[in-house]
């Protein structure tokens, strides 16, 4: 079984429901802000910097501190107060099912310890897989990237769950959205994601609402893909393997991506739901 987030552990074994889940992320969402969120609460930004902060970060690999900072946004004792305003508000899912009335402070506990365990393992089996893997610094590079802008882009949560060697990667009721990388190799990441994720992809990158299943909305998880394909060639180039992105495609649908039989598969937990990273390994690199 694999750990997931602490709700879906106890979902899965029919400790709680899904409304009670629900309703338990829901207060999450109102409760854990960000820091600019705070910044603009505290009165330290108006709503135009904060969302101005907001875009820079999704699109960095800096830390929201960094960017208040560097950016001349706020000094950095403003920064150190806001964060511990956060840390004293900052609302855990158990916390918010206690909260909500679903479950006992006692109910918490006793599942916790259990929870940790299985999470340890599933961890390790995580870093096992990921050290077999074919390409493994360039697979593991494009699949930890791929984690950790969605979770930055969307400002939800992103836990890698399982991976795996397949021959094949499909799924059903998704939008397809890839891009192959070459030169010293040839690979390609392939992000299958549900309505609900791509739609919060298209809203992290624009900022604003825009109707599901759009043009504009697959333009928008497009340049996701592109900001991952980029990342990635960049931290790769450390292990000296060139490689440039072309230009990232969508389909709806998982079909096949590229000729290689060779294809990681990485489950993703995001909130309630989940999504797949496929990374398609050809033995010979593209020039």
């Amino acid at each position: 079984m694999s750990s997931g987030f602490f709700g879906q552990y106890l979902l899965a074994k029919g400790i709680i429901d899904r409304d009670a889940l629900l309703d338990a992320l829901e207060r999450q969402r109102r409760s854990n802000l960000s820091l600019s969120e705070l910044a603009v609460r505290q009165n330290l930004l108006d709503r135009s910097q904060a969302d101005t902060v907001m875009a820079r970060y999704r699109m960095s690999d800096k830390s929201i501190e960094t960017i208040l900072v560097e950016g001349g946004f706020l000094e950095a004792g403003q920064v150190e107060r806001l964060q511990r305003i956060q840390r004293s508000s900052w609302l855990r899912i158990g916390a918010a099912l206690v909260e909500g009335g679903h479950l006992t402070e006692e109910a918490i506990a006793k599942n916790l310890g259990e929870y940790r365990s299985l999470e340890s393992a599933a961890d390790e089996q995580i870093r096992s897989a990921m050290h077999d893997l074919p390409e493994p610094e360039a697979v593991g590079s494009c699949v930890e990237l791929t984690v950790f802008h969605f979770a930055r882009v969307t400002g939800r949560p992103a836990k890698l769950e399982k991976v795996e060697l397949t021959t094949g990667a499909t799924s059903e009721g998704v939008q397809r959205f890839s891009q192959r990388i070459v030169g010293d190799r040839d690979l390609t990441i392939a992000v299958d994601l549900p309505p609900v994720l791509a739609a919060a992809v298209a809203r992290g990158m624009l900022g604003f609402e825009i109707e599901a299943g759009s043009e504009t909305e697959a333009d928008a998880v497009c340049e996701f893909i592109n900001l991952i394909g980029g990342n990635a060639c960049t931290r790769i180039e450390q292990f000296g393997i060139l490689l440039r992105p072309e230009p990232p495609v969508w389909s709806v649908g998982a079909g096949v991506v590229s000729p290689c039989t060779r294809v990681v598969r990485a489950r993703v937990a995001s909130g309630d739901t989940e999504f797949v990273i496929g990374v398609f390994v050809c033995s010979e690199g593209a020039s």
